[in-house]
């Protein structure tokens, strides 16, 4: 009974120490008097909502909303100068993470799974309690996995760049095709329609897998090259920027990107590419190689 016991009585606790080192990083921010930027939405502005209030709740944001769409993540970049206080707690809360995520994994596949998970979300919270939060539901685990960015210097520059034609294709075999057709069921007529096109297909032919990605922003961010040994690095964000401050630098130079990433891919089609457009199999993203 006590080995049973074990997982959730680990859950729980890496789950309050993840509450208190995001409510810990929420004290340290808040108290801060180094400056930060993070953009602001019309409807922020107008209900004069204060940049550093939003980066704490950006940080702390762990919990869905009621009605949210749970493939959606909420994200902002931005950039927050930090003291050797504020990076301690950085590194304290993305330590916490980690450690819920393996508590997480831990409990993977046990019947009582879910009731210990929703047991979570319904835990009453010192962190819940500052934040005022309303409309919460359950825990957002993404959201509680992301790793809160930091630098361990003054950048000079940092260039926002929404990335949204990023894919990811993994090679697959006919066989291995078939197989999933299969398992799709053949007596659905577009599924039957579909394994027929793979049947005049060589067996050898390649063929991928193609999964678009989420449009993520990039940071690509410069340092002077007297503290850094590369003066360039790139990081994609889905949270503020956290940094090292030097009193003797200003506040890093950067662009203002909108808040949405934009309909229309921002980077010019390779004219090399090599994986057809159009998906062949549109049931299970396959696609073929370009013949050129």
């Amino acid at each position: 009974m006590t080995g049973s016991l074990y997982p959730q009585a680990q859950l729980t606790k890496s789950y309050d120490n993840l509450n208190h080192s995001l409510g810990r990083l929420a004290s340290v921010i808040e108290n801060s008097k180094l400056p930060l930027w993070v953009p602001l939405t019309e409807s922020e502005k107008s209900s004069e909502v204060l940049p550093r209030d939003k980066a704490i709740q950006l940080f702390c944001d762990i919990w869905y909303l009621d009605g949210q769409d749970g493939r959606v993540t909420r994200s902002c970049h931005g950039l927050i100068a930090a003291d050797e206080q504020m990076l301690e707690a950085c590194a304290k809360a993305n330590k916490a993470k980690m450690e819920f995520r393996s508590a997480i994994d831990a409990i993977r596949g046990n019947p009582d799974e879910k009731q210990w998970l929703l047991g979570l979300s319904q835990r009453d919270s010192q962190l819940k309690q500052d934040l005022n939060t309303k409309g919460i539901g359950r825990l957002h685990l993404k959201q509680c996995y992301r790793l809160i960015p930091t630098l361990d210097q003054h950048p000079t520059r940092v260039g926002f760049n929404w990335y949204n034609s990023g894919r990811s294709i993994k090679k697959v075999t006919v066989i291995e095709v078939q197989k999933q057709l299969t398992k799709m069921g053949l007596d659905k007529p577009h599924i039957a329609l579909q394994y027929d096109q793979l049947k005049h297909l060589p067996s050898q032919t390649p063929l991928a897998k193609v999964q678009q990605q989420a449009p993520l922003m990039r940071a690509n961010i410069r340092f002077d090259s007297e503290d850094q040994c590369s003066d360039r690095q790139a990081m994609n964000l889905s949270l503020p920027l956290v940094f090292a401050w030097k009193s003797k630098q200003p506040f890093p130079d950067h662009n203002e990107p909108l808040l949405q990433p934009p309909e229309e891919r921002q980077r010019k089609v390779r004219s090399d590419r090599i994986i057809e457009d159009t998906p062949f199999l549109p049931s299970l993203r396959i696609h073929r190689y370009s013949k050129n």
